[in-house]
């Protein structure tokens, strides 16, 4: 009798283990579904541009009409940003992502393969490849604008108690490599060189009672201070861009180039308009001015000197963009298209009125109300 109760216990038990095991391996299996669904945007997200086939977008991309967007290039791919999401899509019109930021007043920025987006008078930011989050940021104090480089590298500058501005650079993974207090004098713009080694800073203070305009330059893989520091005059800048030529500075008074080795004043002009745009530099150097005359809008082409050499007085503009040395205009349903000296070379006539574009590889991407179509070029 005594043998078998031992047999009995010893049965017991075997069952009892194997019930914990198996609630055990249930439990393990119940938390490992949880983990994925609750991480499933970014385990699934990096497969699905992959997975794409070319073609299964197509365009006219359809959008929510309720709802303001905002539209920029990702490389050979566009992006789409909301009050509350970041749309990636490829050059077919493929959805490769739909990201929730979470910011209130989001603002972004982006190079060939990254997007920032960062929350304007709040204190966050966040990095994104085409396909995930790559990393999120929150800082002490209040961001009042951001700017990414040209490879992995952003800036972010925020106010302070004790000083004007602070300006952090974070590398790839998030870590801040490079800090600079503003003691006196307010940031206005920063631009990266093209292997975002130096940065460039364009600050605004006063001196003898008066505005006083400067750019500097930082290296940022020996940053103790500041390379050069040229004053430019006493405009607040309009736009701060990195070039072969040189540092080319737009105020609202006039343009200037500097040396980005030297910071010296190679070329300037002074301007006798308002300013209406500044498109980025890519072959062609122009500003697009009010003109009140016209009731419109007069671009002028600038050569390496900064001296007005072409101009051009189009129907009013909606939006505008410079790529490989041509300079695309919007006017509702027409797209027109400009050599380097402003002549027309060619006009395409749109099936809606759209409000912005971005010339990406070989295709006018075109922003609507509700809907994002692509015109081969």
């Amino acid at each position: 009798m005594d043998d078998r109760n031992d047999i009995n216990k010893f049965r017991k038990k075997t069952k009892r283990r194997s019930l914990y095991l198996r609630m055990g391996v249930a439990l393990l299996a119940v938390l490992v579904v949880i983990l994925i669904a609750v991480n499933w945007d970014r385990l699934i997200s990096p497969f699905k541009d992959a997975a794409l086939e070319v073609g299964s977008g197509g365009f006219p991309v359809a959008l929510p009409g309720s709802t303001e967007y905002v539209m920029d290039e990702l490389g050979d791919n566009f992006y789409l940003m909301t009050d509350t999401y970041l749309y990636t899509y490829n050059s077919d019109g493929a959805n490769i992502a739909s990201i929730q930021h979470g910011f209130q007043n989001p603002v972004s920025d982006s190079n060939s393969r990254r997007v920032m987006i960062y929350d304007r008078n709040g204190k966050g930011f966040k990095f994104y490849s085409r396909a995930a989050e790559v990393y999120s940021s929150v800082l002490d104090d209040t961001i009042v604008f951001g700017s990414i480089g040209n490879v992995e590298r952003c800036a972010v500058v925020t106010t302070s108690s004790r000083y004007s501005n602070y300006l952090y650079v974070f590398n790839g993974e998030g870590r801040q490599i490079f800090r600079w207090a503003s003691p006196e004098n307010k940031i206005m713009q920063v631009c990266f060189s093209d292997n975002d080694g130096s940065i460039f800073v364009s600050v605004i203070g006063e001196k003898g009672g008066e505005l006083r305009l400067s750019v500097m330059r930082f290296d940022l893989n020996n940053a103790e201070s500041a390379i050069w520091q040229t004053e430019t005059g006493s405009s607040v800048t309009y736009s701060l861009q990195y070039t072969p030529e040189g540092i080319y500075v737009v105020t609202e008074d006039g343009a200037l180039l500097l040396d980005s080795e030297s910071g010296e004043i190679t070329a300037r002009n002074t301007f006798t308009k308002s300013i209406f745009g500044i498109p980025e530099t890519d072959g062609l150097r122009a500003v697009i001015f009010n003109d009140s005359g016209f009731n419109g809008e007069t671009v002028v082409a600038y050569n390496e000197e900064l001296a007005a050499e072409f101009s051009l007085t189009p129907d009013r503009i909606t939006a505008f963009d410079v790529s490989g040395g041509r300079l695309y205009l919007l006017t509702g349903n027409r797209l027109k298209v400009y050599d380097s000296s402003l002549m027309g070379i060619k006009e395409y006539e749109l099936d809606d009125v759209y409000g912005d574009v971005k010339i990406i590889g070989s295709n006018a991407y075109l922003l609507g109300y509700n809907s994002v179509q692509r015109q081969a070029l």
